[in-house]
């Protein structure tokens, strides 16, 4: 792997694939797109169910080594599957990781990663999103007749140009439903969490709201009292500012919660604010009634976990359970929903063909301050063995899963921040080494911690791996076009004629579940 910058987000993706039987089909499912589609076979379409943690460490699980946090569900699929322990995420943060995942291409390729400090979606209301022309895994086997469902985080964006456009949808990516949240948790979704939303401008805001009210308030006075001479016009001036500065930012972060913390059926919305003490069941509850309402027709299930993002959403009965705190309660109460989703299958009589994918969308968080912030293309389905107009940087992952070959056909991975490229993970097939180039090169099989950097003096094929992975970026680059950004200011602010809203504007709140009960965990 080579290095050229200090910070290195950790983005290594747990995985797991676990057939749970021989699927004996010419079916090449790209979970990242790894390959294009060839017909399924007319005796078999296996179900598909993907299951995908949120911000979840490789060490917090048992089948990776962790052995005081307790999941023997997902143990029990790297038991029965297969576990791949160089599964490494496109991105360290949600939204170009996920919109990787959804198409099998580095963000940059769709315009979702950006240059500038929003990398990810900020707000239900920004117009950015991934573009209705890349093809998901979802949109092609909805073409090859499977019924396809998204249920918990999308964190894709939702509209363009109107409140109601739905141009970034999951249903415009393929799912026949979606259940979930459009955007992402956040602190500002528990009340009695300190708000984290542009915790800093945010701040800055507010001050400069405050600062022009008392010059404002302190020239009336002066005026009322005839120790200033201030002009009514200009007294006008000053509060018309102070009015103005006091909307902005009551309507943009006086109402977070309402605005990015919603849950959607489809098109529609049935929580706004969202009641968090709840949502772990509802999503439980709709990938179960999914997979009972799709048992006698292929379906693929997009199970898009809220654990183990921050604000830790943990059901009473499973806090305290772990030796870890939150943290631990939370990913052991995603280990129990697994277990419950295993468990519908092979009630169902399914395990025989179903295929279960476990991952996070990246790494775990390096840590967390409550304090000062740390913090184009054919849009159709594939033809045969050949793509048509896009770059595809996935590759086929069957033949190795299945123990045909011994190694995948990657061969250089790259790694962006952003849309910078920092660096090339370059995978050895004779020798089974990876390196990192520059200006460090390590050898991670020995080095995993990156702490003792190579040199030509220790490392004969020093010179030797720094020019090949300087021809593999010459030619990555020249697959690289220009597509909008959709992560670009302009993109990502908030604009109140696209905020989603169940009601009339600004007056957006329901709570459609109401007295609906919930699964009984």
């Amino acid at each position: 792997m080579c290095r050229g910058s200090d910070e290195w987000p950790g983005h290594w993706l747990l995985s797991l694939f676990c057939f749970r039987s021989p699927l004996v089909t010419s079916l090449i499912f790209g979970l990242l797109l790894q390959a294009p589609f060839t017909q399924p076979s007319t005796i078999t379409q296996p179900n598909f169910v993907l299951l995908l943690a949120d911000d979840l460490g490789i060490g917090d699980v048992g089948c990776y080594g962790n052995d005081t946090i307790r999941t023997p569900n997902i143990d029990r699929l790297a038991k029965e599957g297969v576990k791949l322990t160089q599964h490494i995420a496109a991105a360290p943060l949600c939204t170009p990781s996920r919109a990787a995942f959804l198409t099998g291409r580095y963000p940059l390729r769709s315009g979702m990663d950006a240059v500038n400090d929003y990398r990810v979606i900020f707000w239900n209301a920004g117009s950015g999103g991934l573009p209705a022309n890349e093809t998901t895994f979802a949109k092609i086997l909805q073409h090859q007749g499977y019924s396809t469902g998204l249920i918990g985080k999308w964190h894709q964006g939702v509209n363009c140009e109107s409140r109601n456009d739905h141009c970034h949808h999951p249903l415009k990516h393929g799912f026949d439903y979606f259940y979930g949240m459009p955007f992402t948790l956040i602190s500002d979704c528990q009340p009695t969490e300190t708000p984290e939303m542009d915790r800093a401008f945010r701040r800055k805001l507010w001050l400069s709201t405050q600062m022009i009210g008392l010059i404002t308030l302190t020239a009336v006075l002066g005026r009322v009292t005839g120790l200033i001479s201030v002009p009514w016009k200009t007294l006008t001036c000053l509060a018309g500012f102070s009015l103005l500065f006091f909307i902005s930012w009551f309507s943009s972060y006086g109402f977070v919660r309402y605005w990015n913390c919603i849950m959607m059926r489809n098109h529609g919305i049935t929580e706004q604010p969202m009641v968090t003490d709840r949502t772990t069941s509802l999503i439980l509850r709709e990938s179960i009634s999914f997979i009972e309402r799709n048992k006698h027709k292929p379906f693929l299930l997009f199970l898009s976990f809220l654990h183990s993002h921050t604000p830790l959403l943990t059901t009473e009965k499973f806090l305290g359970r772990s030796r870890h705190g939150l943290y631990g309660d939370n990913v052991e109460e995603m280990d129990w929903m697994v277990g419950q989703v295993l468990d519908v299958i092979d009630k169902e009589g399914l395990k025989e063909t179903t295929l279960v994918y476990f991952a996070s969308d990246h790494g775990g968080w390096l840590e967390r301050q409550e304090g000062e912030r740390q913090l184009g293309g054919w849009n159709g389905i594939y033809k045969g063995k050949s793509c048509q107009g896009q770059v595809i940087d996935g590759r086929d992952l069957l033949p190795l899963l299945r123990g045909v070959v011994a190694h995948s056909e990657h061969e250089f991975l790259f790694h962006y921040c952003g849309v910078h490229l920092h660096a090339v993970r370059w995978h050895q097939k004779d020798k089974g080494v990876t390196h990192h180039e520059p200006p460090l090169l390590f050898e991670l099989s020995q080095d995993p911690s990156e702490a003792k950097p190579l040199s030509a003096a220790m490392e004969p094929f020093f010179d030797t791996v720094i020019r090949k992975i300087g021809r593999a970026i010459e030619e990555h680059r020249r697959t690289l076009t220009p597509v909008p950004e959709q992560l670009s200011v302009s993109n990502v602010v908030w604009k109140p004629w696209l905020q989603p809203c169940c009601g009339t504007f600004p007056f957006c709140w329901c709570d459609k579940e109401g007295d609906n009960k919930l699964v009984d965990l």
